[in-house]
């Protein structure tokens, strides 16, 4: 099971960290996108139904498009008093993805509805990964970044390739979901 420069002897026993780091990032994840897509679809939902609210908070909306969210958690980071932990790094991805799904509500868009949406979800994956990989937290972006920084290639391939692969995943979930989006109310034009 190795390669030439490459020893995946350690593989056994680092499967146990490599399930838990799966599962943290995982669960954050999951969190984050249902809170973003229930928060954006409430919204979306209050300016799809009412012209009066679309008028108010689109202003909100384009200046929140408008966010480097992603950035942030760099900000965020550089400040020592401040840092990524696991709810800014919740927070930021949810708002990240809250704010695509709000967009959907727009009567009039210059794109695709699912562009929005695969946007909310691939802006909420990479908020959490790199929340990890910036913070001092668990999760598969740290153990990315530990292993890079101690130099241990079969370590840090298998992390990347773990990481890939629940990347593939998520575009699976994203598939998913652009399918079921012209089934409801923030799918249709009015």
């Amino acid at each position: 099971m190795s390669g030439p420069g490459l020893d995946f002897s350690w593989l056994p026993a680092e499967w146990p960290g490599a399930v838990q780091a799966l599962a943290v990032t995982l669960g954050r994840l999951l969190l984050s996108l249902g809170l973003g897509l229930g928060g954006g679809a409430l919204l979306a939902a209050a300016m799809r139904f009412s012209p009066r609210a679309e008028a108010l908070l689109t202003p909100w909306l384009l200046t929140l498009l408008a966010v480097p969210w992603v950035l942030i958690l760099v900000a965020l980071n550089l400040i020592p008093t401040l840092g990524v932990r696991d709810g800014t790094a919740i927070t930021v991805a949810a708002l990240a993805c809250g704010v695509q799904v709000f967009a959907l509500g727009r009567r009039k868009l210059e794109e695709r509805r699912s562009a929005y949406l695969s946007r909310a979800l691939w802006y909420a994956f990479t908020a959490v990964v790199a929340s990890e990989l910036l913070s001092r937290a668990d999760g598969l972006g740290a153990k990315v970044r530990f292993f890079a920084l101690y130099t241990e290639s079969s370590h840090l391939l298998f992390y990347v390739l773990l990481a890939a692969l629940v990347a593939g995943a998520f575009a699976g979930v994203g598939r998913v979901l652009g399918r079921l989006l012209p089934r409801t109310f923030l799918g249709r034009s009015l």
